[in-house]
Formats: structure tokens, sequence, C-alpha cells
């Protein structure tokens, strides 16, 4: 339950990461609901990507050539899944709402949430499995 509790830690930071640059994306530099999530989801997921390896899943290939890149792209394309899920329900919230700030903050919980199992297990076992 330690890594589970770790992993919703790190979930967290990510969230914030997450909304934060989704934010600035959609109201300072004008880009629309859907970019502005795809560039969020991918700087919050290399954040998690980051605190996981250290924090949730410790590695010791650090003495390993490009383990730390191949192991990114592996949490990339592994969280893409769960990132379909999130950001599949997102767009759904949207559709049935306005585009408010509460309901952009409103959907990005909502597809987290979906997706949190999808990507604890892949994390655990694809991504950083022994």
């Amino acid at each position: 339950m330690k890594q589970f509790q770790r992993f919703l830690l790190v979930g967290a930071l990510g969230f914030v990461v997450d909304f934060s640059v989704l934010y600035l994306a959609v109201n300072a530099a004008g880009l629309d609901t859907l970019a502005g999530r795809l560039l969020s989801f991918i700087v919050a997921a290399t954040v998690t990507w980051k605190a996981n390896r250290h924090f949730t899943f410790v590695r010791t290939d650090a003495a390993v050539p490009d383990a730390a890149a191949r192991q990114w792209l592996r949490y990339l394309l592994t969280t893409a899944i769960g990132g379909a899920i999130n950001i599949g329900v997102y767009q759904l919230w949207l559709r049935m709402t306005d585009h408010s700030n509460l309901n952009l903050f409103l959907a990005v919980v909502a597809g987290s949430a979906v997706a949190l199992f999808v990507n604890f297990t892949l994390s655990k076992y694809v991504v950083f499995g022994r």
C-alpha cells in the first residue's frame, strides 16, 4: 500500500502541473482546450515519470546507458493509454458543460480519477517492473 500512496502523492503533483499548464495554455497562450490539454498532459507525464522513478518505484539502473531515456519513452507510451482515457473523459465533460475555468478543473479531475488505476498498474508492471 505504501507504493500506491506514493503514486497518489506523485499524481497529486502531476495534477497541479497538469492543470497549471492547461490554465496557462488556454488563458495566456490562447490554445484551444484540446491542444492545451495535450500540452499539459505531456508536461505532467514527464514530471510524474521523474518523480515516480526516484520516489515511488526506485530504480537502480543509473549505470546503464540510455536506461532513463528508454524508460521515459516507455512511460510516455504506457501513460498514453491512461492519457487517452483521461482525455476522453475530459472531452466528454466539456461537451456536456461550458468551458469555464471551473469546468476545465472538474474535467481534469474526472479524467485523472478514471485513469488512476490504469496508470498505476502499467507503471508498476510495465514501466518500472523489474
